[in-house]
């Protein structure tokens, strides 16, 4: 008898130690996010910088799940993680829990946001200039042209409008399309990034006076990526802003004997470059 009544008392004991730690410890997350809000409301009061740095600090685990997304990029980790900072504490400043999304749903987004942004402007960065400058033409085109005809244009109409051939223009916009990086579920592969536009298609359907073809300048503009930093300027200066070598070697505060000198290495690299099959 008084075995089984301190054998039954164990377990009640035990049951009741159960009942207690169920009670007490919330799941992490659970506990995380209650304490995030709690603190993010806090620093929204106060904007306190050591509230704001203790949510920077107990959210890294966030930020490296959601930069996991992104693998695939070459960009430094470091960069990134930066850029994912700086995107939680936008996410701390905007945060309304009346929205009825939690903290962490929320700043999920606003990091992935910032990180698919800041790859995109990098992206876009490393695409030769003559496909930025022309992506950018025929966008401006074709809202001029959906204006005046109330309607978008067609592919003839746009290719004859921005005189550039209609596979280039789809080749164009090809290469832009796989640098959108829209869709979670449809990332880019860096097979994506690493393909190029293909210049061959694009090209002008007819010439303009004193204008160069866009495949001359597609050829151009691949030769001058090949020079240095001052040599590009160089040839800025002397060719496209047509000033004389005693101009340009008084603007950079050089003499004139090595403006002559460093414009022949130039002139003679961008001949090199020419005279070898870009494409």
């Amino acid at each position: 008898m008084k075995n089984s009544a301190a054998h039954k008392s164990k377990q009640i004991a035990g049951a009741s130690a159960r009942s207690q730690a169920e009670v007490v410890q919330f799941p992490k997350s659970r506990r995380l996010e209650r304490c995030n809000e709690d603190l993010v409301e806090r620093y929204q009061e106060t904007r306190n910088p050591e509230i704001l740095e203790r949510i920077v600090s107990s959210n890294q685990g966030l930020l490296h799940t959601v930069m996991k997304r992104f693998s695939y990029f070459p960009d430094p980790y470091e960069d990134l993680l930066q850029v994912a900072n700086l995107g939680l504490i936008k996410a701390v400043q905007r945060y309304d829990k009346s929205h009825g999304a939690s903290f962490s749903s929320y700043a999920t987004a606003i990091v992935d946001g910032e990180i698919r942004h800041h790859l995109r402007d990098n992206v876009l960065m490393r695409q030769p200039r003559w496909l930025r400058k022309s992506e950018r033409r025929i966008e401006e085109v074709s809202l001029d042209l959906t204006r005046k005809l109330r309607r978008p244009p067609s592919l003839s109409e746009l290719s004859e409008a921005v005189n550039i051939s209609e596979r280039g223009i789809l080749e164009i916009m090809r290469a832009y399309a796989n640098i959108g990086m829209h869709s979670v579920d449809d990332p880019v592969t860096r097979e994506r990034l690493q393909s190029g536009p293909d210049a061959s298609v694009v090209f002008s359907k007819h010439y303009e006076s004193f204008l160069l073809p866009i495949e001359d300048r597609i050829v151009l503009e691949e030769a001058l990526d090949a020079l240095s930093v001052f040599q590009k300027k160089l040839i800025y200066l002397l060719f496209y802003k047509d000033l004389t070598q005693a101009e340009v070697a008084k603007d950079l505060g050089l003499t004139q004997r090595k403006i002559s000198r460093e414009s022949a290495k130039a002139l003679n690299r961008l001949k090199a470059v020419l005279n070898t099959k870009i494409f």
